[in-house]
Protein backbone atom coordinates (compact mmCIF):
# COMPACT_ATOMS: atom_id res chain seq x y z
CA UNK A 1 0.00 0.00 0.00
CA UNK A 2 2.86 2.84 1.11
CA UNK A 3 4.44 1.38 -2.36
CA UNK A 4 1.38 2.22 -4.18
CA UNK A 5 1.36 5.71 -2.62
CA UNK A 6 4.86 6.40 -3.31
CA UNK A 7 4.92 5.05 -7.09
CA UNK A 8 1.66 7.76 -7.70
CA UNK A 9 2.99 10.52 -6.15
CA UNK A 10 6.51 10.18 -7.82
CA UNK A 11 4.35 10.18 -11.21
CA UNK A 12 2.16 12.64 -10.34
CA UNK A 13 5.59 14.79 -9.31
CA UNK A 14 6.72 13.44 -13.13
CA UNK A 15 3.37 14.94 -15.01
CA UNK A 16 3.57 18.20 -13.13
CA UNK A 17 7.50 18.65 -14.09
CA UNK A 18 6.63 17.30 -18.10
CA UNK A 19 3.72 20.24 -17.79
CA UNK A 20 5.35 22.50 -16.62
CA UNK A 21 8.33 21.78 -19.36
CA UNK A 22 5.68 21.78 -21.98
CA UNK A 23 4.50 25.52 -20.15
CA UNK A 24 7.76 26.67 -20.74
CA UNK A 25 8.41 25.67 -24.27
CA UNK A 26 4.77 26.73 -25.25
CA UNK A 27 5.78 30.18 -24.11
CA UNK A 28 9.00 30.21 -25.62
CA UNK A 29 7.35 29.07 -28.78
CA UNK A 30 4.33 31.89 -28.80
CA UNK A 31 7.99 33.87 -27.89
CA UNK A 32 9.53 33.29 -31.02
CA UNK A 33 5.96 33.70 -33.34
CA UNK A 34 5.78 37.23 -31.72
CA UNK A 35 9.70 37.85 -32.60
CA UNK A 36 9.14 36.62 -36.32
CA UNK A 37 5.81 38.68 -36.63
CA UNK A 38 7.47 41.78 -35.30
CA UNK A 39 10.61 41.46 -37.77
CA UNK A 40 7.84 40.72 -40.73
CA UNK A 41 6.04 43.95 -39.94
CA UNK A 42 9.19 45.61 -39.57
CA UNK A 43 10.13 44.37 -43.05
CA UNK A 44 6.91 45.01 -44.76
CA UNK A 45 7.25 48.50 -43.17
CA UNK A 46 10.91 49.19 -44.61
CA UNK A 47 9.77 47.86 -47.81
CA UNK A 48 6.84 49.78 -47.77
CA UNK A 49 8.92 52.99 -47.03
CA UNK A 50 11.62 52.26 -49.20
CA UNK A 51 8.71 51.95 -52.53
CA UNK A 52 6.97 55.16 -51.01
CA UNK A 53 10.49 56.96 -51.36
CA UNK A 54 10.84 55.21 -54.94
CA UNK A 55 7.77 56.79 -55.97
CA UNK A 56 8.17 60.07 -54.74
CA UNK A 57 11.79 60.28 -56.44
CA UNK A 58 10.14 59.14 -59.01
CA UNK A 59 8.11 61.99 -59.35
CA UNK A 60 10.30 64.67 -57.91
CA UNK A 61 12.05 63.70 -61.24
CA UNK A 62 9.11 64.14 -63.33
CA UNK A 63 7.30 66.61 -62.33
CA UNK A 64 8.70 70.25 -61.86
CA UNK A 65 7.71 73.41 -60.40
CA UNK A 66 8.80 76.38 -62.14
CA UNK A 67 8.79 79.44 -60.86
CA UNK A 68 8.02 82.58 -63.55
CA UNK A 69 10.89 85.35 -63.87
CA UNK A 70 8.49 87.82 -64.93
CA UNK A 71 5.72 89.21 -66.88
CA UNK A 72 4.26 90.46 -70.33
CA UNK A 73 3.25 93.99 -71.00
CA UNK A 74 1.81 94.01 -75.25
CA UNK A 75 -0.29 95.71 -76.58
CA UNK A 76 -2.77 92.74 -77.26
CA UNK A 77 -5.27 92.96 -73.54
CA UNK A 78 -7.30 90.06 -75.25
CA UNK A 79 -6.65 86.76 -77.06
CA UNK A 80 -9.05 88.45 -80.34
CA UNK A 81 -6.45 90.07 -82.38
CA UNK A 82 -3.24 88.78 -81.33
CA UNK A 83 -0.60 87.47 -84.07
CA UNK A 84 -0.73 84.01 -84.74
CA UNK A 85 3.10 84.18 -84.64
CA UNK A 86 4.97 87.35 -83.86
CA UNK A 87 7.50 88.01 -86.53
CA UNK A 88 4.32 88.64 -88.95
CA UNK A 89 3.41 91.98 -86.91
CA UNK A 90 7.50 93.44 -86.18
CA UNK A 91 6.06 96.19 -85.28
CA UNK A 92 4.53 95.12 -82.61
CA UNK A 93 6.33 96.28 -79.22
CA UNK A 94 6.55 94.55 -75.56
CA UNK A 95 8.00 94.58 -72.60
CA UNK A 96 9.45 92.05 -70.13
CA UNK A 97 9.27 93.18 -66.59
CA UNK A 98 11.39 91.20 -64.18
CA UNK A 99 10.77 90.45 -60.77
CA UNK A 100 12.72 91.55 -57.88
CA UNK A 101 14.17 87.96 -57.28
CA UNK A 102 15.42 88.39 -60.80
CA UNK A 103 18.77 90.17 -60.48
CA UNK A 104 19.80 93.05 -63.96
CA UNK A 105 23.10 90.96 -64.12
CA UNK A 106 21.05 87.75 -64.75
CA UNK A 107 20.58 89.79 -68.13
CA UNK A 108 24.31 90.93 -69.20
CA UNK A 109 25.26 90.38 -72.15
CA UNK A 110 21.77 89.72 -73.33
CA UNK A 111 22.00 92.61 -75.48
CA UNK A 112 24.30 90.75 -77.77
CA UNK A 113 22.21 88.59 -79.22
CA UNK A 114 19.68 89.84 -81.43
CA UNK A 115 16.71 87.49 -80.88
CA UNK A 116 15.66 85.22 -77.63
CA UNK A 117 13.47 82.22 -77.34
CA UNK A 118 10.84 83.59 -74.34
CA UNK A 119 9.19 80.16 -72.52
CA UNK A 120 5.67 81.24 -71.10
CA UNK A 121 2.36 80.20 -69.75
CA UNK A 122 -0.81 79.74 -71.44
CA UNK A 123 -2.19 81.17 -68.20
CA UNK A 124 -5.80 82.33 -70.43
CA UNK A 125 -6.73 78.83 -71.08
CA UNK A 126 -10.29 77.97 -69.51
CA UNK A 127 -10.60 75.40 -67.28
CA UNK A 128 -11.78 72.46 -68.70
CA UNK A 129 -10.83 73.56 -71.89
CA UNK A 130 -10.07 71.01 -74.43
CA UNK A 131 -11.95 67.11 -73.12
CA UNK A 132 -12.70 64.55 -75.14
CA UNK A 133 -13.69 60.90 -74.66
CA UNK A 134 -10.02 59.96 -75.11
CA UNK A 135 -8.98 61.53 -72.39
CA UNK A 136 -12.21 60.90 -69.86
CA UNK A 137 -11.65 57.27 -70.55
CA UNK A 138 -8.10 58.03 -69.39
CA UNK A 139 -9.23 59.69 -66.53
CA UNK A 140 -11.53 57.00 -65.35
CA UNK A 141 -8.83 53.81 -66.07
CA UNK A 142 -6.27 55.63 -63.87
CA UNK A 143 -8.64 56.06 -60.93
CA UNK A 144 -9.59 52.59 -61.26
CA UNK A 145 -5.94 51.47 -61.46
CA UNK A 146 -5.46 53.70 -57.78
CA UNK A 147 -8.07 52.02 -56.48
CA UNK A 148 -6.89 48.53 -57.72
CA UNK A 149 -3.06 48.91 -56.09
CA UNK A 150 -3.83 50.99 -53.39
CA UNK A 151 -1.27 53.57 -54.84
CA UNK A 152 -1.76 57.24 -54.47
CA UNK A 153 -2.42 58.52 -58.22
CA UNK A 154 -0.66 61.42 -57.19
CA UNK A 155 2.74 59.81 -57.04
CA UNK A 156 3.17 59.25 -60.63
CA UNK A 157 1.43 62.35 -62.16
CA UNK A 158 -1.63 60.45 -63.26
CA UNK A 159 -3.76 63.15 -61.49
CA UNK A 160 -3.04 65.81 -63.89
CA UNK A 161 -6.05 67.68 -66.36
CA UNK A 162 -6.29 65.55 -69.38
CA UNK A 163 -6.54 67.54 -72.84
CA UNK A 164 -7.83 66.48 -75.89
CA UNK A 165 -5.97 64.58 -77.89
CA UNK A 166 -7.14 66.05 -81.48
CA UNK A 167 -8.42 69.41 -81.94
CA UNK A 168 -9.01 71.34 -85.36
CA UNK A 169 -6.46 73.92 -85.87
CA UNK A 170 -8.37 77.22 -87.60
CA UNK A 171 -6.00 76.95 -90.77
CA UNK A 172 -6.63 73.46 -91.38
CA UNK A 173 -9.92 73.77 -93.12
CA UNK A 174 -11.85 71.32 -90.21
CA UNK A 175 -8.98 68.67 -90.32
CA UNK A 176 -8.36 66.50 -87.12
CA UNK A 177 -4.50 67.00 -86.21
CA UNK A 178 -3.01 65.81 -83.00
CA UNK A 179 -2.48 68.29 -79.94
CA UNK A 180 1.20 67.42 -79.90
CA UNK A 181 1.72 68.18 -83.75
CA UNK A 182 0.36 71.79 -83.30
CA UNK A 183 0.57 74.72 -81.59
CA UNK A 184 -2.66 75.25 -79.48
CA UNK A 185 -3.14 76.14 -75.95
CA UNK A 186 -4.49 73.55 -74.73
CA UNK A 187 -1.75 70.86 -74.35
CA UNK A 188 -0.93 68.30 -71.54
CA UNK A 189 1.13 71.45 -70.25
CA UNK A 190 0.23 74.61 -71.15
CA UNK A 191 3.45 75.96 -72.05
CA UNK A 192 4.44 77.38 -74.67
CA UNK A 193 7.53 79.17 -76.92
CA UNK A 194 7.99 82.26 -78.95
CA UNK A 195 10.84 83.93 -80.49
CA UNK A 196 11.50 87.90 -80.42
CA UNK A 197 13.88 90.55 -81.13
CA UNK A 198 15.98 91.56 -78.53
CA UNK A 199 15.50 95.55 -78.49
CA UNK A 200 17.29 97.02 -75.23
CA UNK A 201 17.67 95.66 -71.73
CA UNK A 202 16.95 98.77 -69.02
CA UNK A 203 15.46 99.85 -65.98
CA UNK A 204 12.08 101.88 -65.50
CA UNK A 205 10.66 103.63 -62.97
CA UNK A 206 7.46 102.28 -61.72
CA UNK A 207 5.25 103.79 -58.47
CA UNK A 208 5.15 100.95 -56.12
CA UNK A 209 3.83 100.72 -51.98
CA UNK A 210 2.95 103.90 -50.67
CA UNK A 211 3.14 105.33 -54.04
CA UNK A 212 7.00 105.19 -53.68
CA UNK A 213 9.01 105.14 -56.94
CA UNK A 214 11.44 102.49 -57.71
CA UNK A 215 13.16 100.75 -60.74
CA UNK A 216 12.53 97.83 -62.09
CA UNK A 217 14.60 95.67 -64.82
CA UNK A 218 12.79 95.33 -68.08
CA UNK A 219 13.47 93.85 -71.56
CA UNK A 220 12.09 95.68 -74.52
CA UNK A 221 11.36 92.64 -77.54
CA UNK A 222 10.12 93.13 -80.44
CA UNK A 223 7.37 91.12 -82.93
CA UNK A 224 6.10 88.78 -79.89
CA UNK A 225 2.84 87.04 -79.75
CA UNK A 226 1.60 87.13 -76.59
CA UNK A 227 -1.06 88.25 -74.62
CA UNK A 228 -0.47 91.35 -71.75
CA UNK A 229 -0.12 89.80 -68.67
CA UNK A 230 1.02 86.67 -69.88
CA UNK A 231 4.03 84.95 -66.84
CA UNK A 232 7.53 84.16 -68.39
CA UNK A 233 9.39 81.46 -67.04
CA UNK A 234 12.54 82.27 -68.96
CA UNK A 235 14.61 83.57 -71.86
CA UNK A 236 16.98 81.84 -73.92
CA UNK A 237 19.37 83.48 -76.78
CA UNK A 238 18.49 82.20 -80.71
CA UNK A 239 21.47 80.57 -82.48
CA UNK A 240 22.04 80.25 -85.78
CA UNK A 241 22.19 76.39 -84.83
CA UNK A 242 18.56 77.01 -84.20
CA UNK A 243 17.70 77.33 -88.13
CA UNK A 244 16.94 74.44 -90.11
CA UNK A 245 18.49 74.20 -93.58
CA UNK A 246 15.41 75.25 -95.97
CA UNK A 247 16.14 71.81 -98.12
CA UNK A 248 15.37 69.91 -94.49
CA UNK A 249 12.92 71.72 -93.55
CA UNK A 250 9.38 70.46 -93.45
CA UNK A 251 6.12 71.02 -92.31
CA UNK A 252 1.98 69.90 -93.32
CA UNK A 253 0.50 71.90 -95.99
CA UNK A 254 -1.98 73.41 -94.03
CA UNK A 255 0.60 75.14 -92.16
CA UNK A 256 1.62 77.23 -95.42
CA UNK A 257 -1.85 77.78 -96.01
CA UNK A 258 -2.23 81.41 -97.43
CA UNK A 259 -5.49 82.93 -96.16
CA UNK A 260 -3.49 86.66 -95.10
CA UNK A 261 -5.35 89.72 -96.74
CA UNK A 262 -3.53 91.30 -99.83
CA UNK A 263 -3.53 94.92 -98.43
CA UNK A 264 -4.19 96.95 -95.61
CA UNK A 265 -6.00 100.27 -96.79
CA UNK A 266 -6.35 103.34 -94.35
CA UNK A 267 -9.19 106.02 -94.14
CA UNK A 268 -7.70 109.92 -93.53
CA UNK A 269 -9.23 110.13 -90.55
CA UNK A 270 -8.23 106.39 -88.94
CA UNK A 271 -4.47 107.88 -89.32
CA UNK A 272 -5.21 110.74 -88.21
CA UNK A 273 -6.62 109.39 -84.72
CA UNK A 274 -4.07 106.50 -84.28
CA UNK A 275 -1.36 109.69 -84.18
CA UNK A 276 -3.49 111.63 -81.96
CA UNK A 277 -3.73 108.79 -79.80
CA UNK A 278 -0.01 108.34 -79.34
CA UNK A 279 0.62 111.52 -79.05
CA UNK A 280 -1.75 111.96 -75.90
CA UNK A 281 0.30 109.25 -74.22
CA UNK A 282 -2.20 106.37 -74.67
CA UNK A 283 0.03 103.82 -75.86
CA UNK A 284 2.55 104.51 -73.51
CA UNK A 285 5.22 103.01 -72.45
CA UNK A 286 4.96 100.39 -75.31
CA UNK A 287 5.38 103.35 -77.82
CA UNK A 288 6.48 107.04 -76.83
CA UNK A 289 3.76 110.21 -76.60
CA UNK A 290 6.88 111.73 -78.32
CA UNK A 291 6.87 111.00 -82.29
CA UNK A 292 7.70 112.32 -85.30
CA UNK A 293 4.89 113.44 -87.92
CA UNK A 294 6.34 110.44 -90.51
CA UNK A 295 6.84 107.95 -87.72
CA UNK A 296 3.83 105.35 -88.45
CA UNK A 297 5.04 102.28 -85.78
CA UNK A 298 1.80 102.07 -84.76
CA UNK A 299 -0.09 102.24 -88.03
CA UNK A 300 2.62 99.69 -88.95
CA UNK A 301 2.13 97.34 -86.09
CA UNK A 302 -2.42 97.39 -87.01
CA UNK A 303 -1.58 96.55 -90.40
CA UNK A 304 0.76 93.60 -89.65
CA UNK A 305 -1.79 92.66 -87.48
CA UNK A 306 -4.89 93.16 -90.02
CA UNK A 307 -3.52 91.70 -92.64
CA UNK A 308 -3.20 88.84 -91.11
CA UNK A 309 -7.02 88.04 -90.92
CA UNK A 310 -7.41 88.37 -86.75
CA UNK A 311 -11.64 87.20 -87.76
CA UNK A 312 -12.72 84.23 -85.88
CA UNK A 313 -13.59 81.20 -87.88
CA UNK A 314 -17.38 82.23 -87.37
CA UNK A 315 -16.71 85.83 -88.66
CA UNK A 316 -15.71 84.78 -91.97
CA UNK A 317 -12.31 83.90 -91.46
CA UNK A 318 -11.36 81.95 -95.11
CA UNK A 319 -15.06 82.64 -96.70
CA UNK A 320 -16.75 84.85 -98.42
CA UNK A 321 -18.43 87.44 -95.99
CA UNK A 322 -20.75 90.44 -96.63
CA UNK A 323 -19.15 93.60 -98.35
CA UNK A 324 -20.69 95.68 -95.39
CA UNK A 325 -19.60 93.30 -92.60
CA UNK A 326 -17.39 95.37 -90.06
CA UNK A 327 -15.06 93.82 -87.18
CA UNK A 328 -13.38 95.10 -84.12
CA UNK A 329 -9.89 94.36 -82.40
CA UNK A 330 -8.34 96.13 -79.36
CA UNK A 331 -4.31 96.98 -79.78
CA UNK A 332 -3.16 98.44 -76.51
CA UNK A 333 -5.55 100.83 -75.46
CA UNK A 334 -7.23 101.58 -79.21
CA UNK A 335 -10.02 100.14 -80.53
CA UNK A 336 -9.81 99.22 -84.26
CA UNK A 337 -12.57 98.73 -86.78
CA UNK A 338 -12.13 97.33 -90.35
CA UNK A 339 -14.27 96.24 -92.83
CA UNK A 340 -13.15 93.17 -95.10
CA UNK A 341 -13.65 93.56 -98.96
CA UNK A 342 -13.02 91.26 -102.24
CA UNK A 343 -12.52 92.42 -105.51
CA UNK A 344 -13.76 90.57 -108.77
CA UNK A 345 -10.41 88.15 -109.24
CA UNK A 346 -8.62 89.50 -106.26
CA UNK A 347 -7.58 88.61 -102.91
CA UNK A 348 -9.99 89.95 -100.20
CA UNK A 349 -8.05 92.98 -98.17
CA UNK A 350 -8.95 94.91 -95.49
CA UNK A 351 -10.25 98.87 -94.72
CA UNK A 352 -9.32 100.55 -91.64
CA UNK A 353 -12.65 102.35 -90.62
CA UNK A 354 -11.99 103.98 -87.41
CA UNK A 355 -9.34 104.03 -84.41
CA UNK A 356 -10.32 105.09 -81.42
CA UNK A 357 -9.59 105.18 -77.46
CA UNK A 358 -11.58 101.59 -75.71
CA UNK A 359 -14.29 102.65 -73.87
CA UNK A 360 -14.86 99.06 -73.10
CA UNK A 361 -18.45 97.62 -72.99
CA UNK A 362 -20.68 97.73 -70.03
CA UNK A 363 -23.08 95.48 -71.64
CA UNK A 364 -20.62 93.00 -72.23
CA UNK A 365 -20.28 89.36 -69.95
CA UNK A 366 -19.70 90.52 -66.35
CA UNK A 367 -15.84 89.79 -65.51
CA UNK A 368 -14.71 89.68 -69.25
CA UNK A 369 -12.19 92.49 -70.76
CA UNK A 370 -14.35 94.69 -72.20
CA UNK A 371 -16.65 94.79 -68.84
CA UNK A 372 -14.26 95.67 -67.00
CA UNK A 373 -13.04 98.54 -69.12
CA UNK A 374 -16.59 99.82 -69.59
CA UNK A 375 -16.84 99.36 -65.96
CA UNK A 376 -13.44 101.54 -64.96
CA UNK A 377 -14.98 104.17 -67.82
CA UNK A 378 -17.91 104.56 -65.77
CA UNK A 379 -16.35 104.36 -63.02
CA UNK A 380 -13.66 108.05 -64.41
CA UNK A 381 -17.01 109.49 -65.89
CA UNK A 382 -18.64 109.47 -62.13
CA UNK A 383 -15.61 110.90 -60.85
CA UNK A 384 -15.14 113.52 -63.80
CA UNK A 385 -18.67 114.35 -62.15
CA UNK A 386 -17.49 115.59 -58.59
CA UNK A 387 -14.51 117.14 -59.59
CA UNK A 388 -12.18 114.03 -58.96
CA UNK A 389 -9.63 112.01 -61.27
CA UNK A 390 -9.72 108.56 -60.73
CA UNK A 391 -6.04 107.05 -61.34
CA UNK A 392 -5.29 103.29 -61.32
CA UNK A 393 -2.82 101.75 -59.88
CA UNK A 394 -2.74 98.26 -61.94
CA UNK A 395 -3.98 97.94 -66.03
CA UNK A 396 -6.98 95.66 -66.38
CA UNK A 397 -6.08 92.64 -68.02
CA UNK A 398 -8.14 89.66 -69.59
CA UNK A 399 -8.12 86.93 -67.38
CA UNK A 400 -10.48 88.33 -64.41
CA UNK A 401 -13.07 86.08 -62.43
CA UNK A 402 -16.39 88.29 -62.17
CA UNK A 403 -17.83 91.72 -60.69
CA UNK A 404 -15.59 94.89 -60.50
CA UNK A 405 -14.07 93.72 -56.94
CA UNK A 406 -12.57 90.63 -58.12
CA UNK A 407 -10.81 92.15 -61.00
CA UNK A 408 -7.46 89.98 -61.57
CA UNK A 409 -5.55 93.31 -61.21
CA UNK A 410 -6.65 93.93 -57.64
CA UNK A 411 -8.45 97.34 -58.15
CA UNK A 412 -11.27 98.06 -55.31
CA UNK A 413 -13.13 101.08 -56.54
CA UNK A 414 -16.99 100.40 -56.07
CA UNK A 415 -19.45 102.52 -58.00
CA UNK A 416 -22.54 104.33 -56.94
Amino acid sequence: MGKQKGSSGAALGLATVVAYILYLRNKQLKRQVKKLNSERKDSKRKQDSSTSTAKNVLSSTTDYVMKEIGIISSPYPQRAGCPRQGLLAMSSRSILTLHDSIAKECLDDLEEYSHVWVIFQFHLNPIGKGKDKNAARNQKSNKHTSKSTGNDSQCDGSSTKFTASKIKPPRAGGKKVGVLATRSPHRPNNIGISLAMVEEVTTMNVVGAKNKIRKKTIVKLKGLDLVDGTPVYDLKPYLPLDIVPKEMLKTPSWVSADDQLSAVEWSGEARSNVRQCQRSGLLEPLYSAKIEQENDEVINAISEIVSQDPRAQHEGRGHDTREMSTYEITFSTLRVKFQVKSLMGEKKHAVILRVSPDEGDISAQPGSYQHSVGMRRKAEAEALEKGLNLIWKYPVREGVTSGLLKLRDGSTHKLS
